[in-house]
């Protein structure tokens, strides 16, 4: 079977139709990282939140000094949520490219805690840190590039910092897309896998572009469409606002007061991440698995 972007695209919406119970069994798994990450770090996401908002109320220009307090806060969630993420992102990366690749293991949504997890893991945190890096980089010479057209007080030189950013973007593209299918990799020959999806990808940059921007169009699609049926429940629960005033309780109380509302967002947020999980990462795993049975032919 030929590689087709437009036919792979679409491979998410197959597994949650050939398996109706793939949704339920991802929902339950993002509820229950949701519930665990709001026990950890609830208090502190809702003076975030708070402050934030008072933030922009304030109606003056906000100075550094103001912002401190939200950065550490940031930093503080960011230590806590990274290592949940990178965990439960695995474990839902490795089930979803198993419902394309192995579909005869459904049992309990295609989810596991074992070896495959393990590798994906590894691979997931290895391709953070060096797209991290590379941000780190490009952010780094472009703020030179800045900086000396500032000091220059040359306007012409502008034209060369938009190339720069410009270059910087098709850069993270490119090296994106030739790293795609590291995952799919990974699960399908259970080995470690990183760099490998050069080989694989080279030649298909374009149609594998085109395949993740509609991919993710088809998941903003699918977002919209979930708000829209979910606005009646937030209404009625009085949504996020709920919580607002509540920073400094205790867990219990916040629970007591907006139970409701955290409710009806995890419930949400949920069935809406594990659709959305589907959209954007079986095109990939789908777009191997056809591009691997073609070169076989």
């Amino acid at each position: 079977m030929a590689f087709s972007a437009t036919d792979a695209v679409f491979e998410g919406f197959r597994v949650v139709r050939r398996q109706p119970l793939t949704l339920v069994f991802w929902s339950l798994f993002y509820a229950a990282i949701m519930v665990a990450a709001f026990a950890m770090i609830g208090p502190s996401l809702i003076g975030f939140v708070t402050a934030t908002e008072q933030l922009e109320q304030s109606g003056a220009t906000p100075t550094m000094e103001d912002f401190a307090p939200l950065f550490q806060m940031m930093g503080l969630l960011f230590a806590v949520l990274l290592p949940v993420s990178l965990i439960a992102s695995a474990m839902i990366y490795a089930a979803v490219a198993r419902a394309v690749l192995r579909p005869g293991e459904s049992a309990f949504g295609y989810l596991r805690l074992g070896m495959d997890e393990v590798r994906v893991l590894v691979v997931s945190v290895v391709l953070f840190l060096v797209f991290m890096a590379l941000i780190f980089v490009l952010s780094g010479l472009i703020g030179v590039a800045v900086g000396m057209t500032v000091a220059a007080e040359a306007p012409a030189l502008w034209l060369l910092v938009v190339l720069l950013v410009l270059g910087a973007i098709a850069l993270f593209a490119w090296l994106s897309v030739r790293l795609s299918l590291a995952i799919p990799i990974t699960m399908a020959e259970r080995r470690i896998a990183i760099f490998d999806s050069f080989g694989v990808t080279k030649g298909r940059f374009w149609p594998l572009l085109g395949m993740a921007l509609l991919a993710w169009f088809l998941s903003m699609v699918v977002g919209l469409l979930g708000s829209l049926v979910a606005m009646p429940l937030e209404m009625a629960t009085g949504g996020m606002t709920a919580l607002e005033g509540l920073e400094d309780e205790s867990l219990q109380v916040i629970l007591q007061a907006a139970w409701p509302a955290i409710a009806a967002w995890i419930l949400i947020n949920s069935v809406m991440s594990a659709l959305q999980v589907a959209v954007v990462y079986a095109p990939f795993s789908a777009a191997y698995r056809d591009m691997k049975a073609a070169a076989s032919e």
